[in-house]
């Protein structure tokens, strides 16, 4: 399975994962000719639910240096009332039980603030 496949099912899987969870998803068409479709070139995926918005970033086994780059947007751009900024790392289920490896980014009291969580 080439990377960009297997980036595509992750990116769904985490989309699936968001609607179990009650979320309204968006995933943008990720190619067309004016190159990617990234969402402000960054996220692969936006999730709604009522009031809540989430921005997600899918990455396989490894953060990528991308959570860096994360607060640093956040840093820049994090001061929206209820939002999430998160990184989704899925993890390889033949070795790990996990699925995912959850880093949500958060502007709060004038500080970013990274949470990870393990599901």
């Amino acid at each position: 399975m080439s990377a960009r496949s297997k980036g595509a099912k992750h990116e769904l899987e985490a989309c699936i994962d968001l609607q179990r969870n009650g979320y309204l998803t968006f995933k943008p068409q990720k190619t067309s000719r004016f190159g990617t479709q990234d969402i402000f070139n960054m996220f692969d995926v936006v999730a709604i639910k009522k009031s809540h918005v989430k921005f997600v970033q899918v990455k396989t086994n490894s953060t990528r240096g991308f959570l860096k780059k994360l607060k640093k947007f956040v840093e820049e751009h994090g001061f929206f009332y209820d939002v999430s900024f998160e990184l989704w790392v899925r993890k390889n289920k033949k070795t790990d039980k996990r699925t995912w490896d959850i880093y949500i980014v958060k502007f709060l009291h004038e500080e970013v603030e990274v949470k990870k969580y393990q599901v």
